[in-house]
């Protein structure tokens, strides 16, 4: 399960679930408030965020459009951490919920009695 993923594979996973969902989050945002607004929040996103988009934009399609570019983005760090990451670490995921940063989170509100 997930508390069985070797260190590398944590320090992989970690930043790459942040960014996952920090990118669903800028998606999610983006819908009620303005993408370049001033705002804290969306700022903060926006700086995390927009360079793996520019990264990532060389091998977007043609028929996503900028505004599900952060989807995209985040169904690209699912597939790499899903698949990749635990293929070239040694690793076994076993759903969603085993995934390091998924399981860290879950173990956590299960803690606090959510």
């Amino acid at each position: 399960m997930g508390g069985d993923a070797p260190a590398l594979g944590i320090l992989i996973d970690l930043p790459l679930g942040i960014l996952m969902w920090m990118a669903i989050l800028r998606f999610l945002l983006s819908m009620v408030l303005s993408e370049d607004g001033r705002t804290g929040p969306m700022r903060l996103l926006n700086a995390v965020v927009m360079p793996p988009m520019r990264m990532v934009a060389l091998i977007t399609p043609t028929w996503v459009i900028d505004r599900a570019a952060p989807l995209y983005l985040a169904f690209l760090l699912f597939i790499l951490r899903y698949y990749m990451a635990p293929l070239m670490v040694g690793y076994d995921i076993y759903g969603v919920t085993s995934l390091p940063l998924e399981h860290l989170l879950m173990s956590a509100t299960a803690e606090f009695g959510f």
